[in-house]
């Protein structure tokens, strides 16, 4: 049976929408979790998970400034035993404006957070790896999961992602070169495209259906029909959807998986499935 048993990962904004979904997952499959957020306490979804095992630990810690990030991740290894078997860079954030509407305050904030939170918070997992022996039976050292979007490659109906798509257009060019760069060192680099878009923590990441796209289109009606409509699929992707796609790429099947995109859109990558 293909399981996490004992895999030891961190997760970036992992307290809430995918990223919960994803540490929820690496739980039931066995393994153990270092979440960094944002957030000074988890949401209470998250709590209760760290309530009902011994293998979650929760740390606040900023991926925008690197003392902030270099001290929870520090923790998130002590709390793993000094050690890790991966990370997966899922936090992110974007806006959904025209173009021209865009200010520099917008522009620098998600590329702060898009780019420089996935490129350091890798950084300082790609160190901690090196520092550790090849699995002799993998061949491996660890896996690297970066969380991307379907805006990088598509356009997405009902939205205006110009900053955020090409923050997320660096994270998939970023995943690719890295990928090479560290397969001889057993290091393995992938990254997942969700069906996208909203704001917080899961901007992008609709057509799935999280609290933030639900309370977005509640402000945005016409929202709704795009969210039905567009994916082939006619339905909002979960965030466990995306999940499973992470936990195959963080097990040992898919130990010869390196430099991949793997998308998760309901069908949106192969076209909308919109009628008008």
């Amino acid at each position: 049976m293909i399981d996490l048993k004992s895999k030891k990962i961190i997760v970036t904004g992992g307290a809430r929408g995918i990223g919960l979904a994803i540490v929820t997952v690496i739980i039931e499959a066995g393994g153990h979790v270092a979440i960094i957020d944002l957030l000074p306490q988890p949401h209470p979804d998250c709590q209760a998970l760290i309530e009902k095992t011994e293998n979650c630990h929760y740390y606040t810690g900023d991926i925008t400034k690197l003392e902030s990030l270099e001290s929870a991740f520090a923790k998130c290894v002590s709390a793993l035993g000094g050690s890790i078997d991966a990370i997966v860079t899922n936090a992110g954030i974007g806006t959904d404006k025209p173009f021209l509407e865009h200010t520099l305050e917008d522009f620098n904030r998600v590329v702060s957070v898009n780019q420089n939170g996935t490129f350091f918070p890798t950084q300082l997992a790609v160190k901690q790896l090196l520092s550790q022996p090849l699995n002799e039976v993998t061949k491996t050292r660890g896996s690297i999961v970066m969380i991307a979007s379907q805006a990088a490659s598509n356009k997405c109906p009902g939205h205006f992602l110009t900053a955020y798509g090409g923050t997320k257009g660096f994270v998939k060019s970023f995943c690719l070169q890295l990928s090479h760069e560290l397969a001889a060192e057993g290091i393995r680099v992938n990254s997942i495209s969700p069906g996208t878009p909203t704001t917080g923590a899961d901007f992008g990441n609709s057509y799935i259906e999280t609290d933030l796209n639900l309370e977005l289109a509640k402000r945005r009606p016409d929202v709704n029909y795009y969210f039905q409509e567009a994916p082939p699929m006619k339905r909002l992707g979960q965030p466990r959807d995306i999940a499973g796609g992470a936990f195959y790429l963080l097990s040992d099947a898919a130990t010869y998986v390196t430099g991949v995109d793997l998308r998760i859109d309901g069908g949106m990558s192969a076209g909308s499935g919109l009628s008008r």
